[in-house]
């Protein structure tokens, strides 16, 4: 994906494996992450469809443990042939410790839909903002490649999805910037579409 210039310099960490599965564990930089995840479909009378995909994780952050119940969900409409979304796709999560996290439909920018919301946690406060961008490209793609994490306006972090396996960039994790970027990061890598 397209790096912002102020993340472009921050080293880069892959994290996972491809074909998650349901539930596992991996290392994110010798942190132990652990989910589960689920995605559900429900059709009333044949053209109205409703999407849920539920995710539990914890990451074994330098801070100590960080646990996180998520949920996304979409409904549609369908017709002979058209498909028309009626309730856009929202990822909500909450963590112990009182952070929260919701992000939705967004602007159109570059002709395309794109995804923005926030992550909080006290008085710390992230945007978040889907990326259309392959690096070198100046086409726009339907789906997100990636996500930008911001503070005050600049990017402090970015999760590409472009590869088979998640590449994060963040502040160090030690701090309560570095840890906000990670539990968002890891929520948008870790949740499924309910398609």
């Amino acid at each position: 994906m397209a790096q912002a210039p102020s993340v472009e310099g921050v080293a880069e960490e892959s994290f996972g494996k491809p074909g998650w599965g349901r539930q596992g564990e991996f290392q994110l930089s010798g942190q132990r992450v652990r989910y589960e995840r689920g995605a559900d479909r429900l059709s009333l009378f044949g053209s109205l469809s409703s999407g849920r995909a539920p995710l539990r994780y914890t990451w074994g952050g330098p801070g100590g443990d960080s646990s996180a119940d998520c949920t996304a969900k979409q409904a549609e409409l369908t017709g002979r042939s058209t498909s028309v979304t009626v309730k856009p796709w929202t990822l909500t999560c909450k963590w112990s410790g009182g952070a929260t996290m919701q992000i939705g439909e967004g602007q159109p920018r570059l002709g395309k839909a794109t995804r923005e919301g926030s992550y909080n946690r006290g008085e710390l406060t992230l945007g978040l903002r889907s990326v259309h961008l392959f690096e070198g490209s100046t086409l726009a793609q339907a789906d997100a490649v990636g996500y930008e994490m911001l503070h005050e306006g600049q990017v402090v972090g970015s999760l590409d999805l472009s590869g088979s396996v998640p590449r994060l960039r963040r502040p160090d994790p030690t701090t309560p910037l570095g840890r906000a970027v990670t539990e968002a990061a890891l929520a948008l890598a870790l949740v499924w579409e309910p398609h």
